[in-house]
């Protein structure tokens, strides 16, 4: 367990944050680094072509050790989209007429959109899996998997209400069907306890502004071995194998560096994005992911047993991943919560049906008592 960490943070004493699978604060000495970055333009003599590559390697690095696998494995983008298109257009060759994608109900835009387009060039199907809510995710996505889905692309729990996908379990039924597995690992990457060698997704994207505390602006790519030869979405010249050689960038190369670098966005080395990124991963492996997680979730266990007796319905807890917590409004309450909530400087979101609270380590015993106090209005 981790103490309550908000002097890393600036928020006011007031101010009752939980919201961050909306967008996580930032930490201080992010934004100190940020700072810095954005002031290296202003001298740009001292920008020398290193710094081009040194910070990417790092963050590349940081993933490794976070979320495992190589360095080598890992992508930097600009967004979910990105990443996701960068998946569709490895994968897309390897679709015909008839194959289906198998998607989630009421997942995010970015998965969705994609496959839709795909779909549309190729001639293959969208299945989208739903469930009652008496059933689990894991089992409704499994029980759909069979030799028509080619590709399964989900979320890593259902971003609307936190409710737990078993990854492992999907990915079994998927490696057994030989259909292909996408993950957005938004909502989970850096706070839930994911082996990326256990799951071994084809690819797995994650933007980093949420649970990663990282910048706005930033995604990473984790992608399989077994697609490094597979065709990127850009052909930035910062992924060939003479980059680093500015004298020679005339002379060009049609060689790619190792691994994922290929899939990188154009324009990686960002002084304004990456130092903040590097100091927020950097903190979030000292804290360890396990010990985040276990934090989270005794906040939300406190957050929910009391919800329950003021006639809330929330998942069981094996239902839900530990940092967030999903809240079914009663029938007949007022369903305006998130603005009286935000009257009071209280903090959560509403999407689809379900309140979402996503405390983090600023999170106090004030926060909570606030939370609760208004919420039994």
């Amino acid at each position: 367990m981790i103490s309550c960490q908000r002097d890393l943070f600036n928020i006011p004493e007031n101010i009752s944050y939980f919201n961050c699978a909306y967008i996580s604060p930032q930490l201080i000495e992010s934004k100190k680094a940020l700072i810095e970055g954005a002031n290296l333009k202003s001298v740009p003599w001292e920008w020398t072509s290193e710094k081009f590559f040194s910070q990417v390697e790092e963050i590349r690095v940081l993933c490794a050790d976070l979320f495992g696998k190589k360095p080598d494995n890992y992508a930097l983008a600009p967004s979910v989209s990105y990443g996701m298109n960068t998946a569709a257009r490895a994968i897309e060759p390897k679709l015909k007429k008839g194959d289906q994608i198998l998607l989630i109900d009421e997942d995010f835009p970015s998965n969705v959109l994609t496959w839709r387009r795909v779909c549309k060039e190729v001639g293959s199907t969208i299945l989208t899996v739903s469930k009652d809510e008496n059933s689990d995710w894991t089992s409704a996505i499994i029980n759909h998997i069979n030799s028509k889905v080619k590709a399964v692309s989900i979320s890593s729990c259902h971003w609307t209400n936190g409710e737990y996908i078993d990854l492992e379990l999907v990915s079994k039924k998927c490696k057994e069907n030989g259909c292909f597995f996408i993950i957005d690992a938004t909502q989970s990457l850096a706070v839930s306890e994911h082996s990326i060698k256990k799951i071994n997704p084809d690819f797995l994207i994650a933007a980093a502004y949420k649970w990663m505390l990282c910048p706005y602006g930033l995604a990473i790519i984790y992608v399989s071995d077994k697609w490094f030869n597979s065709r990127p979405l850009e052909e930035t010249w910062l992924a060939r194998d003479n980059a680093k050689n500015f004298s020679q960038l005339v002379n060009y190369s049609d060689k790619y560096m190792p691994g994922a670098r290929k899939f990188d966005m154009g324009q990686t080395a960002m002084p304004t994005l990456l130092p903040g990124s590097i100091v927020a991963l950097k903190q979030i492996k000292k804290w360890g992911i396990k010990n985040i997680s276990k934090t989270l979730e005794s906040i939300n266990n406190k957050i929910s047993n009391e919800l329950v007796s003021f006639g809330f319905d929330i998942f069981p807890q094996n239902r839900r991943v530990s940092h967030i917590l999903g809240v079914r409004i009663p029938k007949g309450k007022n369903k305006d919560y998130v603005s009286n909530l935000r009257s009071e400087n209280i903090y959560i979101s509403q999407r689809g049906s379900s309140l979402r609270i996503a405390p983090y380590l600023h999170i106090n015993n004030r926060d909570i008592a606030r939370l609760l106090k208004f919420l039994s209005k």
